[in-house]
C-alpha cells in the first residue's frame, strides 16, 4: 500500500507544532494537525523569547503581531542586603537586531501562529489524540481518537511529534529520554506590589533558596519562582503569603503578593533523546528534550527545531530533495539538545543557593555569569559548521562563516536600504544565492554566477549591487540595491563574491568564481533528487 491521505501528520498544537504546520503549509505541503486538548492554552506557560527566536519571528513576518504584547528585558538585577545591582545585558560579540530578552506570554505566540496556519489553510483538530501508529516503507498509518471517542485512521507520508514531554510519538518509537531529575521548584503568576525595575529579571537570595521575578507585560504582574519548592499550589492564599514574606525579607521592605492566577510545583527533568528521527517519524521540542526552565529555553529551542526541519520536509515532499536531506535534522539538532542539558544545568546550579557559602549566590562572578548566560540563552551562537549542508572555507575571512546565521547585524545596519530589501526577500522559504555584482547592469558576463551553469529549481538568485538598475526604481524582483554598501560591509562581501543561504537563514557556503560555486552546488545537490534545472 503506497497511497496516503496527507503529506505530514503533526501531533501537538503547541507553539512547536503550530510553527511546524504553518511553515509546511506556506511551502505548499498538506498538513493534518491534531491535539488532544480541548482548545488553545489559556493559562500562562513559557514567557521569554530570546534573540534568535525574535529573528525567526521576523523572518516569518509575524514579529509585528507579537511585539505589541510583550516587554523588553534588558538586565539582571541581583539583590543583596536590600541593595539592587543591575547587570545590563552585554551582547558584545553577538551582533543582533534584538539585544535583549522579550517577555511575551506563550498564549500570544500560539494565537499568532494559529492565525498564520489558518491563513495557509491549516485548522487544528482539537479533542483529537494520537492513539497509535505504525510505519512502513511508504508511509505512517496513524489511529486518531476524536472528541466523541470514535477512531479514525490516517495515512501520512511523515509523522511529526510535537506532543510534549509525555510524547506518544517518542514513546512509541522507543526513543529513550535519557538524563535525570534535578530540583523541585515552585512557580506562580501574580500581581506584586513592589517598586523594583520592570525591565529586568530579579534575582534574590533568601534563607534556604533563591527567588526570581520575571515581569509580564501587564502592569504589576510577575512570574515568581522559589527554588526551595516549598508551598502547596492548590492553596493560592498560602502561596501569596509565602511569597510576600520571602520577598519582604529579601528586599528589606514590605512587599505584598496577591492571590496567584496560576501556581505549580514541578520537578525539573534534564533529559534528551539520542535521535530525533526514526524512519518517517520525527520529534521536536519537549518531545525530544526537557530541561530546567532557568534560562527559558524550552519554547525557543522547540521553535528552532521546527524551523530547522520544516523546509527540509517540504523539499522532500515536493520531490526537490532525496530523503538523505532529512538525516541532517538529526545531525544538526541532536547535538543542540545535548548541549542544552549542560548549559541549562549550569545555569540552574548557579542560581541555586550556595550552601558552602551559606548565604546563597552565584558560583561565578556576576559579570562572567551574565556573559555566559547571554551567550547560551540567546541562541545566537548556534551554528552548524559540521553539517553535511555546510561547505567549509571560502570567502575572505570576514563576515558570517558557513554554518553560521546570515543576519549577524545590529539594528541600525538592519534598517539600511540594502538590508531592508534583503531581509524582506529572505522571507521566501527557498534557498538563496546572493551574488555581489559591481556593474550597473547585473546579470552580464561579469556576474559571479554567469559561468556556473544552470541552477536548481529550488534556488532563488538575488543580485546585490551598490548601483541601482537604471530601468527599475524598486530594485527589481531579484535585485537588492545597497547604495551605502552596508550589506557588503556587514557580510564582508566584495564584488564578485557569492553566498549560499539556507531557507532557515544559515549560511551554507561562500566564495568567489564560477568553479567554486559549481563545486558547492555539486556538493549540495548530491543530497537532492535530480530535478529539471533552470537557467
Amino acid at each position: 500500500m503506497t497511497g496516503y491521505d496527507v503529506a505530514v501528520l503533526v501531533a501537538g498544537a503547541g507553539p512547536v507544532g503550530l510553527t511546524a504546520a504553518a511553515l509546511l503549509a506556506r511551502s505548499g505541503v498538506s498538513v493534518h494537525l491534531v491535539d488532544a486538548a480541548a482548545g488553545p492554552a489559556t493559562t500562562s506557560r513559557a514567557l521569554g523569547s530570546h534573540a534568535r527566536s525574535l529573528e525567526i519571528y521576523d523572518q516569518l513576518g509575524i514579529l509585528g503581531e507579537i511585539a505589541p504584547h510583550g516587554t523588553r528585558i534588558n538586565t539582571f538585577v541581583m539583590h543583596r542586603g536590600g541593595h539592587p545591582n543591575r547587570l545590563d545585558f552585554d551582547f558584545g560579540g553577538l551582533p543582533t537586531r534584538f539585544p535583549y530578552m522579550f517577555n511575551v506570554d506563550q498564549v500570544i505566540i500560539e494565537r499568532v501562529l494559529l492565525g498564520q496556519g489558518a491563513a495557509a489553510g491549516v485548522a487544528v483538530e482539537w479533542n483529537t489524540g494520537l492513539e497509535s501508529f505504525r510505519q512502513d516503507a511508504d508511509a505512517v498509518t496513524a489511529v486518531l481518537r476524536g472528541p466523541d471517542g470514535t477512531e479514525e485512521t490516517v495515512r501520512a507520508r511523515y509523522l511529526w511529534g510535537c506532543d510534549g514531554g509525555h510524547s506518544t510519538v517518542r514513546k512509541t518509537l522507543g526513543l529513550p529520554l535519557t538524563g535525570e531529575p534535578a530540583h523541585t521548584w515552585l512557580i506562580a503568576d501574580a500581581l506584586v506590589h513592589t517598586d523594583v525595575d520592570i525591565d529586568g529579571v530579579h534575582w534574590l537570595f533568601a534563607r534556604g533558596g533563591t527567588l526570581m521575578l520575571f515581569p509580564f507585560p501587564e502592569p504589576g504582574k510577575w512570574r515568581l519562582l522559589d527554588t526551595t519548592g516549598e508551598g502547596q499550589p492548590d492553596d493560592p492564599e498560602q502561596i501569596a503569603r509565602q511569597f510576600s514574606a520571602k520577598l519582604s525579607r529579601a528586599l528589606g521592605r514590605d512587599t505584598v503578593v496577591e492571590r496567584p492566577s496560576w501556581a505549580s510545583k514541578f520537578t525539573i527533568q534534564q533529559r534528551a533523546v539520542p535521535a530525533m528521527r526514526l524512519g518517517r517519524c520525527f520529534v521536536s521540542g519537549d518531545a525530544a528534550h526537557v530541561h530546567s526552565p532557568a534560562s527559558g529555553q524550552g519554547l525557543n529551542t522547540g521553535i528552532q527545531d521546527a524551523y530547522n526541519l520544516a523546509w527540509k520536509l517540504a523539499m522532500v515532499v515536493h520531490g526537490h530533495a532525496d530523503t538523505t536531506l532529512l538525516d541532517t535534522y538529526d545531525a544538526e539538532r541532536v547535538p543542540i539538545g545535548q548541549a542544552l542539558l549542560a548549559s541549562t544545568g549550569e545555569v540552574m546550579d548557579t542560581i541555586m543557593v550556595d550552601k558552602a557559602g551559606g548565604t546563597g549566590g552565584p558560583a561565578h562572578s556576576p559579570r562572567d555569569f551574565q556573559r555566559q548566560l547571554i551567550r547560551n540563552m540567546s541562541g545566537l551562537a548556534i551554528a552548524y559548521p559540521d553539517s553535511p549542508l555546510t561547505v567549509p572555507g571560502g570567502g575572505t575571512g570576514g563576515g558570517p562563516r558557513p554554518g553560521e546565521r546570515l543576519t549577524q547585524i545590529r539594528a541600525a545596519d538592519a534598517q539600511s536600504p540594502g538590508w531592508t530589501i534583503l531581509r524582506e526577500k529572505l522571507r521566501s522559504p527557498a534557498w538563496h544565492l546572493l551574488v555581489f555584482a559591481g556593474s550597473e547592469e547585473p546579470g552580464g558576463q561579469d556576474h559571479p554566477a554567469a559561468g556556473a551553469g544552470p541552477l536548481p529549481v529550488w534556488m532563488e538568485t538575488l543580485t546585490i549591487s551598490r548601483h541601482r538598475h537604471r530601468h527599475r526604481h524598486d530594485g527589481g524582483d531579484h535585485r537588492v540595491w545597497d547604495p551605502d554598501g552596508t550589506v557588503h560591509d556587514t557580510l564582508a562581501a566584495t564584488d564578485g563574491e557569492w553566498l549560499l543561504v539556507r531557507p532557515d537563514g544559515h549560511l551554507s557556503a561562500r566564495g568567489t568564481g564560477d568553479a567554486g560555486l559549481r563545486a558547492a552546488l555539486d556538493r549540495l545537490t548530491s543530497l537532492h533528487t535530480a530535478e529539471p534545472a533552470r537557467a
